[in-house]
């Protein structure tokens, strides 16, 4: 990137991407509800359509940080630095709204949190609770843990933090064999800051009681909580 002129042309090519990309995920999404192709392909279409914005922000950002690495590269850290609550919201937004059933009337429950998807945004979501509307930060459902229930098949997606001395490749393993998730959902397994926990978003199949997956981990010695903060 050497000039001014060349940031504003790559700028003019991720838009043109963008527009090309949205049309054609239109095209392809009417296709499919018109054959009634399997939901795990509307599933990857929104999928790449949540994390092209991001990845096109990152490839502005690189060509902006390029034309003067040094002053534009604290300008945009500043930036970062002022803005790092909404980032980190942005960031669990994306894994959270990866999920097929985030979308409006499924059942939200997180810590003493409970209520219908009614609106959904890039930092955060609307729910329907008894008391009104209420909006929570997606970080939130990070720290509390949820559960996701489906308002149509009552399958229930959840998130639940981990610990154990296992490495991550062998509880993978562990939490794949057994039969209670649902082939074909979305599961994620995320290491965290803290020594040797994670956290898991899984989908349970029709009819599985959460409980039998939790034992199932508690007899392999994998400790299991609803928040990061596990007792000494």
């Amino acid at each position: 990137m050497n000039n001014w002129n060349d940031l504003f042309a790559l700028i003019l090519i991720v838009f043109a991407i963008y527009l090309v990309l949205s049309f054609c995920f239109f095209l392809i999404t009417r296709y499919l509800k018109k054959k009634r192709i399997n939901d795990r392909y509307f599933a990857l279409i929104k999928k790449m359509r949540l994390f092209y914005k991001p990845i096109a922000w990152m490839i502005v950002i690189a060509g902006f940080i390029s034309l003067d690495p040094i002053t534009h590269g604290l300008v945009i850290l500043l930036i970062a630095g002022f803005s790092y609550r909404q980032l980190g919201n942005y960031i669990s937004g994306l894994f959270i709204r990866s999920s097929t059933m985030v979308v409006a009337g499924t059942l939200v429950q997180a810590g003493k949190i409970r209520g219908r998807i009614n609106r959904i945004g890039s930092l955060g979501m609307v729910l329907g609770t008894d008391q009104g509307e209420r909006w929570v930060w997606y970080r939130s459902f990070d720290r509390a843990g949820f559960t996701l229930i489906s308002n149509q098949t009552n399958v229930q997606q959840r998130a639940i933090y981990l610990k154990t001395e296992l490495k991550k490749e062998s509880l993978l393993n562990l939490i794949f064999d057994h039969p209670i998730l649902a082939l074909g959902k979305a599961s994620n397994l995320k290491a965290l800051e803290s020594e040797n926990t994670y956290l898991l978003h899984y989908t349970l199949v029709r009819g599985a009681q959460h409980e039998d997956f939790i034992n199932y981990l508690h007899d392999n010695k994998v400790m299991t909580n609803q928040t990061e903060k596990f007792e000494s």
